[in-house]
């Protein structure tokens, strides 16, 4: 599925922010995760860190 620029443009700041988020989430040394808190922001993290990375595949491939 081919998006436009704006549509591009918006992927990526929402999937950048969430990245952030869940990085802050992850190393925030005051609150107390569980395991499973833990495992489930890994996983989103992962899938977020992937979308950008499709992301910037998709961009690159439209370029050539």
């Amino acid at each position: 599925m081919r998006y436009t620029l704006q549509q591009e443009l918006l992927i990526y700041t929402l999937a950048k922010d969430k990245v952030l988020i869940l990085n802050d989430q992850l190393h925030d040394r005051k609150s107390l995760l569980s395991d499973s808190q833990r495992e489930q922001l890994l996983r989103d993290l992962k899938r977020y860190q992937e979308l950008l990375y499709q992301c910037r595949l998709n961009r690159q491939i439209d370029w050539r």
